[in-house]
């Protein structure tokens, strides 16, 4: 998928605007939760007072405005927002040694429209997006983004516009609007303490030769149906339009119309929401698939076009051992295994395993401890084609990625991952190799 680029003279401003602006909301919440508490006298207060100490177990860097956050949430009205920073640097091996950083601040709100209107299950989400930095990969040399908050446009963007609702007891969802589609589909948001794109959410193959669907926060024109036919299985379907310049066109950041469109895309999932033994260990299990009507380059003979383009998936996460009556800390394992079809896909197929510690520490109970392995399989047709071409050359038939991570939470607002990653044979996809690439970096994360 193409990813536009920031000028280095564009990211540098907007990193200085996005650093100044931060700087000022912290020495404004500061300073204004320090007046309080200094001029409120305790024994004419109506109201209960928030203290710096209060201000860093808040659950928003914002903090709750005095109380009116949280009286706007009980009539209906959520905001929500995050800014996270990923640096990633090339120690050793790959393209060549550098260090890369990338930025994106997330602000929307949602309307609880069952208390605002009367419409039962009702919700709508309005939220903008950018994104803003270098891409790491490029340094690295591999196909995969090693830091997943790059791409699906470097610019100021619509990053969702819908309405939802549940029904039948929720029983029955719905979704339509502008919206990422692969934040429905094989999404597995435990996975996103890792930081290589290849497992935060789900496998990078899936929108990696698609345009038509998009990693959050790309919002596309679409709907998507969930009913669940037992309790705990579900039958999700959805339909979105694919508009490939959105995502590689600055311009386009708050397009809604459909000119540039391409084709349709069509998903569908069915899953599992386990809970196994005494303790209810959590799990889920999903099979799926999509077809996108767009046509696409054969990937050997590029005067062809190919008709349509298809992904499937296969994707678990359990909890083996859980810790507690409540198993909120405990030890998840992953699996997700991806097959592309072979006229137009670079990534024949993408697999990934690992493992997700909730917890790992009682002392710690949020902190978050993952390790992941992923194989990116090129696609044989091309690999057999550059063979014949060039005999004499050594080709590799796949990327190899290990990230480690442990994200650690210092308030309920504040975030820092420091991250490692392990790079195989990266160059298999520009047929070229690459030594084998340490990338050293991490994360930082604030919600508003």
């Amino acid at each position: 998928m193409g990813h536009s680029k920031a000028t280095g003279k564009t990211t540098g401003t907007r990193g200085r605007i996005t650093a100044a602006c931060l700087i000022v909301l912290a020495c404004y919440v500061t300073a204004n939760a320090h007046a309080q508490t200094q001029t409120q006298d305790p024994n004419t207060a109506t109201s209960p007072v928030e203290t710096p100490t209060d201000w860093l177990h808040d659950t928003g860097f914002l903090g709750d405005w005095g109380g009116e956050r949280t009286q706007l949430s009980n009539d209906g009205y959520n905001f929500f927002g995050n800014l996270q920073s990923q640096t990633s640097s090339i120690t050793h091996g790959g393209k060549k040694r550098g260090t890369a950083t990338t930025y994106q601040v997330v602000a929307g709100t949602t309307l609880n429209l069952d208390k605002l209107m009367g419409i039962p299950g009702g919700n709508f989400t309005f939220a903008v997006s950018d994104r803003f930095g270098s891409n790491a990969s490029n340094w690295a040399g591999t196909k995969v983004i090693i830091d997943s908050n790059y791409g699906e446009g470097e610019n100021f963007r619509l990053a969702n516009l819908s309405f939802r609702q549940s029904l039948l007891k929720g029983r029955l969802s719905y979704q339509v609007g502008y919206f990422p589609a692969a934040a429905e589909f094989d999404y597995s948001p435990i996975l996103c303490g890792l930081l290589n794109q290849g497992f935060c959410g789900h496998p990078n193959s899936l929108a990696a030769d698609s345009s038509g669907i998009q990693n959050p926060p790309g919002a596309q024109m679409g709907a998507r149906v969930t009913g669940f036919i037992l309790p705990d299985v579900y039958l999700k379907v959805g339909a979105f339009k694919v508009i490939p310049r959105d995502y590689v066109n600055n311009a386009y950041g708050f397009h809604l119309g459909t000119g540039g469109a391409t084709g349709n895309i069509y998903l569908s999932e069915l899953g599992w929401d386990a809970k196994l033994g005494e303790q209810g260990l959590v799990g889920h299990y999903k099979i799926g698939g999509y077809y996108d009507t767009s046509d696409a380059p054969d990937v050997v003979d590029t005067s062809i076009q190919r008709k349509g383009r298809t992904n499937g998936w296969l994707a678990i996460d359990q909890m083996v051992y859980g810790i507690g009556p409540d198993a909120k800390r405990g030890l998840v394992l992953f699996l997700n295994l991806t097959e592309a079809g072979r006229s137009n896909e670079q990534i024949q197929s993408y697999n990934s395993a690992g493992f997700v510690f909730l917890g790992p520490f009682a002392s710690r109970p949020d902190d978050i401890l993952s390790l992941g392995w992923a194989k990116s399989d090129i696609n044989g047709r091309i690999l057999a084609a550059e063979r014949q071409r060039r005999p004499d050359v050594r080709y590799y038939d796949a990327e190899k990625y290990i990230d480690l991570s442990y994200h650690i939470q210092l308030t309920p607002w504040l975030f820092i991952t420091p991250d490692v990653q392990y790079l195989m044979d990266p160059g298999v996809y520009s047929k070229t190799h690459y030594p084998n690439a340490i990338v050293v970096g991490g994360e930082l994360a604030i919600k508003f």
